[in-house]
């Protein structure tokens, strides 16, 4: 893959395949793929010839599916197919092809690919597909090929909606037709009952004047419909295939729980006024749409002298764009977005903890949804605390739809002991708090999530007589290679911060919000376990460093067998260090899958000196394997924070080619969610320096030396400021301007005004 093709107005946003990838293809059918967070379609090829996955995922429509499986986003019929034939030979790119190129254009949601391909006899046909999703339609696909001949030819198209897809068996037929040359397939998924109506339409030009033509509809009995036509095309001329889709479904805000009829009519009434657009149009409302909605606010310039940086900062803002369900507070992100099976479409604590800051400093809104989404899964995680003898509210390691539950597969422990994601939650409830001053937010919901997942950790806390103290047994911390260890460092730490700021909000709430904290007392019955929260919140083992200076992980982490080499980390051993753990089984060595321990030193950076961080930094970091795609950029933005730049940056660049670099298969179940919203943080929260510390705005800069400046823009309490950083200097405008705003820099608070230039020194905080 070739990163970053683009030059003038381009430079910067192109991703670009110059190869056709015969063995891989799943690498840009994840990485280049198209969406609006309404639906995800992967960017396959539309050729059928040797293809082996096609995906249209929509939000939030999940079912079930077997005995013992657990629920999943199901993979809707296909709309991009289209097959071309050559005076009656297959066109198939893989055994032919010349002048291979498919790029994503990251500003404008436009994929295009190219290839010249030459028949047995011969003649020699040019093709560029186009294709998009619209952001400002949510609900329609379009596409558009051109096809030209160097020799008089006759072309054939095959195109339609194919509903032979990976996962098709989460849908029963409801109906299949062609009415005034629209194609419609309506299903229906079969245990969570959600009718899917998907339309498509093809309009025909010849050197852009268009045809009055009407293609064979072909049916396959349920599962596919297709329009079949030929054209004699003349040496020179050009043949434009136009195809207009939309999805609709029955889990839409809209039409929630509608009937298979009103859906079909509403897809329809749509298509009707969308079927005769022409593509340009349509392409370039939606790129305007990433413009206003995205780039205008959102984008991040570098000035780097690796071209690279520039495009992952945009790639990942780009991802988190088409995978962010952000138009329903009943939908969440998956680990994989909307690009691929991977994960099955659930939700982890990535949300939380690595996606979350990005919207929370760049849309209140949509940030604000995505946390409501964990409100409305509130009494689902009351039923999980309650099934497991707790009390409050327990949130599940993998969640789906807002009444399900916990939904990690049967069998896999992370669903059982991983339950930091319950402090996670309520730790992000705050954050977005101090960030936004969201008073709305909170009395709805936020301040209902802190004290109830604060009555789990407290009935979770077990006491421990001999040293008068309580601890945390039996869990699986961020760190997934180490199960079932007792008083795990960030669970422990984030319970009690969890039920710290429960007592300090009951405290304000009964001070300055009697009647919010009467109905809330109503519902948590906050009296009672008040007492209970003072009297454990600070007998809460919260591990300290040792006399080497050392946090342990967990309690036996520090006394495992060490397998690390004086000469290189973990992860550049990776095999090697995978078969000693092996041998000497892996719950006994000192070998990390992520950042456990980092990644509490990174969330709380007050809680330890700079000194403490960077021995833990160094001795962690040798034995993390960063297995996981959460981990580098965390590694990443705490190296930053440490001054330890030449590491922060080593980090960064493994991190932003996860799903970008070359290696092919790291992206076949789809993009990892969570890698893009650290991209944004190790950016903008790392070598930026901008942080929420405890209640203020802190702005402290590391810039990578390959760097020359970065800008971004950020909210802070209402206000719009945009940040500039160069080695030297640091400058914040605020863009808003209707309220005064200040922010922490070397220690000292600086009022913003209209704008205001500092000098800065680089220095570990």
């Amino acid at each position: 893959m070739i990163y970053n093709k683009g030059t003038g107005e381009n430079e910067g946003w192109l991703l670009t395949e110059e190869v056709f990838p015969v063995e891989h293809p799943e690498k840009t059918e994840s990485s280049m793929c198209l969406g609006n967070g309404y639906m995800g379609v992967r960017a396959t090829n539309e050729e059928y010839v040797h293809l082996r996955s096609r995906c249209n995922f929509v939000a939030g429509t999940f079912d079930l599916l077997g005995e013992g499986a657990v629920t999943e986003l199901p993979n809707n019929v296909d709309v991009t197919n289209m097959t071309f034939t050559v005076d009656g030979e297959v066109v198939d790119p893989v055994k032919n092809n010349e002048g291979w190129e498919k790029v994503l254009n990251i500003r404008t949601g436009l994929l295009r690919r190219t290839f010249s391909w030459v028949s047995e006899s011969g003649k020699k046909v040019t093709f560029e597909f186009l294709r998009v999703v619209s952001l400002k339609d949510l609900h329609l696909i379009a596409a558009k090929v051109n096809v030209t001949a160097d020799a008089d030819c006759e072309i054939g198209v095959v195109s339609g909606i194919e509903g032979d897809v990976v996962g098709k068996e989460h849908f029963e037929p409801i109906g299949i037709n062609a009415v005034d040359g629209v194609l419609n397939i309506t299903t229906k998924t079969r245990q969570s009952g959600i009718y899917f109506s998907t339309m498509t339409s093809h309009s025909f030009e010849l050197n852009g004047v268009k045809l009055d033509v009407e293609p064979e509809y072909v049916s396959e009995g349920m599962t596919a419909i297709k329009a079949e036509i030929s054209f004699d095309v003349k040496a020179g001329m050009t043949l434009s295939v136009n195809k207009i889709s939309n999805v609709f479904t029955s889990r839409d805000k809209e039409r929630n729980d509608c009937s298979a009829s009103q859906l079909v009519s509403d897809a329809r009434e749509h298509m009707a006024s969308v079927k005769n657009r022409k593509f340009e149009d349509i392409a370039k409302e939606s790129a305007d749409e990433w413009e206003s909605k995205v780039w205008s606010y959102r984008d991040v310039v570098i000035d780097s002298k690796r071209c690279e940086d520039q495009l992952a900062i945009r790639f990942a803002i780009y991802h988190l764009t088409v995978m962010s369900p952000v138009h329903d507070n009943r939908m969440n992100i998956g680990a994989k977005g909307l690009s691929g099976f991977g994960y099955k479409g659930h939700t982890f604590w990535d949300t939380e903890i690595f996606m979350l800051p990005y919207f929370i400093f760049t849309n209140t809104e949509e940030a604000r949804s995505l946390l409501e989404y964990r409100y409305n899964c509130i009494e689902a995680s009351r039923e999980i605390a309650r099934s497991r003898g707790y009390k409050g509210a327990m949130y599940p390691w993998e969640a789906a739809w807002i009444t399900d539950g916990e939904v990690t597969p049967h069998g896999v422990k992370t669903g059982l002991y991983e339950q930091h994601i319950t402090a996670d939650v309520a730790a992000s409830v705050y954050y977005y708090y101090v960030v936004t001053g969201d008073e709305d937010f909170m009395e709805k919901g936020g301040y209902e999530i802190i004290l109830d997942t604060a009555k789990f950790w407290s009935s979770r806390l077990e006491y421990n007589a001999e040293l008068d103290r309580y601890e945390i047994n039996m869990v699986i911390g961020p760190d997934e290679y180490k199960e079932d260890v007792n008083n795990n460092a960030y669970t422990n730490y984030l319970a009690q911060y969890n039920i710290q700021l429960a007592i300090d909000y009951s405290d304000k709430l009964k001070a300055n919000k009697p009647e919010t904290y009467a109905r809330l007392n109503k519902i948590l019955d906050i009296d009672s376990v008040y007492v209970e929260w003072c009297d454990r919140v600070n007998k809460i083992y919260l591990p300290r460093e040792n006399e080497d200076g050392l946090v342990p992980q967990d309690d036996t982490y520090l006394t495992l067998i060490d397998i690390t080499r004086e000469d290189c980390t973990l992860s550049e051993m990776s095999k090697e260090a995978h078969e000693l753990s092996a041998k000497y089984g892996y719950q006994n060595t000192q070998m990390s899958k992520q950042a456990d321990t980092m990644l509490l030193m990174y969330l709380f950076e007050d809680l330890f000196t700079p000194e403490v961080k960077k021995k833990n930094f160094y001795f962690y970091e040798k034995r993390c394997l960063h297995d996981s795609s959460l981990s580098l950029s965390t590694y990443s933005a705490l190296a930053a924070d440490l001054g330890e730049k030449e590491t922060a940056y080593r980090l960064y660049q493994r991190a932003s080619m996860i799903d970008m670099g070359e290696c092919m298969w790291s992206s076949h179940e789809g993009i990892h969610s969570a890698s893009l919203g650290g991209i944004w943080q190790c950016t903008v929260l790392g070598f930026m320096g901008v942080r929420r510390y405890g209640e203020n705005l802190r702005i402290q800069p590391n810039l990578p030396d390959n760097w020359t400046s970065a800008t971004a823009k950020i909210l802070w309490q209402g206000q719009r400021l945009k940040i500039t950083v160069t080695h030297d200097t640091l400058t914040v405008e605020n863009l808003t301007a209707t309220k005064d705003i200040s922010f922490l820099c070397g220690g000292t608070l600086h009022a913003i005004g209209d704008k205001i230039t500092l000098k800065y020194k680089e220095a570990a905080k």
